[in-house]
C-alpha cells in the first residue's frame, strides 16, 4: 500500500525567522521553527527536513511514498529547495486549501474527477505534515479521513507545528483521535508507516515521552500507557508516582516532567473508564467558576479504547504535594498532627467560603433519597460498618442490649422508604469529600480533585463522607480508648 505524504505550510512565511517573514500572521514562531527545522548548527537537520529528504529518497522505489506539497505564496526555505524539487506541487494561497486540486493530485484525475465508491484497504494511506496543527493540518487530515473516507490517515507531533502550543497539543491529544486520525508518537513508526529508511532518522530520537519508573510503566495496560504518553506529549520524560485514592479503579498519578535536562512543573494525571471520567469532567466544569485556582486546570481529555485520561495542572505548587490522607498517615508527632489539622481547617474554610455559602439555596427534597439511603448498597455498608465497630468493642459491652446489625438494616430499609419531602437548604457539594481528594503542597496551598459525584445537595453529605472516611478508611484498627477521640471528631 502506497503512502502519500501531504506537506502544507512549508514556505518562509510559516517557517522563517527572517524579516519580514517573522512578522507574518501565519508564522509559527522561533521555538517551533527550531523544533521542526533544527536549532543553531543543526538547522536543516531537524525532524521535518530530515523526514522529507527520506521521503524523496524512497519515492522512486517500488511502493515508495509520494510527496504532494501545497504551495503557499511565499518562497520556500533553503532547507526544502532540494527536497521539494521533484514533488507534486499544487497552488495554494496562504489561507486557502485547494480541495478540488488536492483530490486531483491524489487520484491523478482532473480537478473535477469524481470520488465515487467506498474507500477500502486498497486505497493509499496518508501522512499530513506542516504548519498550524489545529487549523490547516487538522482540516486536511479530517477531510481525507471523514469526507473522502480514506481509512488510514496519520500525523506525527514531530512533523507538525503551531504558533499556539495549547491548541497544538489539544489537537494531537483530542481532535485528531476523535476524527479517526492516527497520531504517531515515534518517528520510527512514521518511517515504517510511510516506507522510508528509519536509519536516517534514528539520530533525531523523536520518540514518545519516557514513562518512569519502568516497573510502573510495565504494569500499565496498553491503553493506559498510550494515554500517559499523550498527556505528557510536551515532555521528554515523566517520573510518576501513585497518589492515594483511585477507589473506583482509576489510575491517579503525580507526574514530574523533564524537557531534556530541564525540569517542568508537575502535573496530576488521572485515567478512568469513559462514564466515570465524563461525570468528573462535568463536575469540574460545575465548580471551576467558584473555586478558581483551588481546583486543577484540566487539559483536553485523551481517549484510548474504553479509557479516558486527563492532565490536571495545580497552580503555584511549592514542594512535594501530598494528599490529606498522606498527611494524616504520616502524623507521628504533635508537630505533624498539627500540620494535618491546620490543612484540614484551611480546606474546610475554603469549602465554606467559596462553595457552600456561595451557592446555597432553599428547595424541596426527599431526605432519604437525597442522601441515597434507599439504595441497597447503603444497607450493606451499614451492616459492614456496624460489625466493624462491634469488633472494636469485643468484651466491652454487656451481652444484653447488644446491637444487631441485621436489625439495623431492617430499620434503615423502613425509614428510607419514607417518601415525604421537606424544604431544605442545599448547595453545591463535592459528593465524595474524602481525604485522598484534597491535595496540599509544602506551603499549604490546597486543591480539591475528583468531582465525579458533585451536585446540589444538603451540606451534610460532604461532612458525613469526611467522618466516615476518618473512621473506616484512613484508620484501619481502633481500641476502645480511641472511641472518645472519634466522638470529638464527630463534634468537630
Amino acid at each position: 500500500m502506497r503512502t502519500i505524504v501531504i506537506g502544507d505550510g512549508l514556505t518562509k512565511e510559516f517557517l522563517s525567522n527572517e524579516p519580514p517573514f517573522a512578522a507574518s500572521p501565519f508564522n509559527v514562531g522561533g521555538a517551533e521553527i527550531d523544533r521542526l527545522l533544527g536549532r543553531s548548527k543543526a538547522y536543516g537537520n531537524g525532524p521535518l527536513p530530515s523526514f522529507l529528504r527520506a521521503v524523496v529518497a524512497a519515492e522512486g522505489s517500488s511502493g515508495g511514498p509520494r510527496l504532494i506539497v501545497l504551495r503557499g505564496d511565499g518562497p520556500i526555505p533553503e532547507v526544502f529547495e532540494p527536497v521539494l524539487t521533484g514533488a507534486r506541487v499544487l497552488p495554494s494561497a496562504s489561507d486557502v486549501i485547494p480541495w478540488r486540486d488536492l483530490w486531483g493530485g491524489i487520484s491523478g484525475q482532473e480537478a473535477s474527477g469524481s470520488i465515487d465508491g467506498p474507500r477500502g484497504e486498497s486505497d493509499p494511506r496518508f501522512l499530513v505534515v506542516g504548519c498550524h496543527t489545529e487549523r490547516r493540518i487538522l482540516a486536511l487530515a479530517s477531510y481525507l479521513r471523514n469526507v473522502l473516507g480514506f481509512p488510514k490517515v496519520a500525523v506525527s507531533p514531530h512533523l507538525v507545528g503551531s504558533a499556539t502550543q495549547e491548541a497544538h497539543l489539544a489537537a494531537l491529544r483530542h481532535n485528531f483521535p476523535s476524527s479517526g486520525v492516527r497520531v504517531l508518537l515515534d518517528l520510527r513508526d512514521v518511517a515504517e508507516y510511510t516506507g522510508v529508511d528509519a536509519s536516517s532518522l534514528a539520530a533525531l530520537e523523536c520518540r514518545p515521552p519516557e514513562i518512569l519508573p519502568r516497573e510502573t510503566r510495565d504494569a500499565l495496560a496498553d491503553p493506559q500507557r498510550r494515554i500517559l504518553e499523550m498527556l505528557c506529549l510536551n515532555w521528554t520524560r515523566a517520573e510518576v508516582r501513585p497518589l492515594a485514592g483511585g477507589y473506583s479503579g482509576s489510575l491517579l498519578l503525580l507526574a514530574n516532567g523533564w524537557k531534556g535536562q530541564a525540569r517542568t512543573e508537575p502535573m496530576v494525571l488521572k485515567v478512568d473508564n469513559f462514564a466515570q471520567m465524563r461525570r468528573e469532567l462535568d463536575g469540574y466544569h460545575q465548580v471551576k467558576d467558584f473555586f478558581g485556582k483551588h481546583v486543577p486546570t484540566f487539559g483536553y481529555p485523551v481517549a484510548a479504547e474504553d479509557s479516558i485520561g486527563v492532565g490536571m495542572e495545580l497552580a503555584a505548587m511549592e514542594g512535594s504535594p501530598r494528599t490529606l490522607q498522606d498527611t494524616f498517615e504520616e502524623a507521628d508527632s504533635d508537630e505533624t498532627l498539627n500540620r494535618f489539622l491546620a490543612r484540614l481547617d484551611k480546606s474546610l474554610a475554603l469549602l465554606a467560603e467559596k462553595l457552600y455559602r456561595n451557592t446555597r439555596e432553599t428547595t424541596w427534597v426527599v431526605p432519604y433519597r437525597t442522601f441515597g439511603l434507599h439504595a441497597e448498597k447503603q444497607v450493606k455498608w451499614l451492616v459492614q460498618n456496624s460489625e466493624l465497630i462491634l469488633g472494636y468493642l469485643e468484651g466491652e459491652l454487656p451481652s444484653e442490649g447488644r446491637v444487631d446489625p441485621e436489625q439495623l438494616a431492617k430499620l434503615l430499609r423502613l425509614v428510607a422508604g419514607n417518601p415525604d419531602g421537606v424544604d431544605s437548604e442545599i448547595c453545591l457539594v463535592h459528593g465524595d469529600l474524602n481525604y485522598a481528594n484534597v491535595i496540599c503542597d509544602e506551603v499549604d496551598n490546597v486543591w480539591f480533585i475528583d468531582w465525579t459525584h458533585s451536585g446540589y445537595a444538603p451540606i451534610e453529605q460532604d461532612f458525613a463522607k469526611l467522618e466516615s472516611d476518618a473512621k473506616f478508611v484512613m484508620s484501619k484498627t481502633f481500641d476502645a480508648s480511641d472511641l472518645p477521640r472519634l466522638r470529638a471528631l464527630e463534634e468537630y
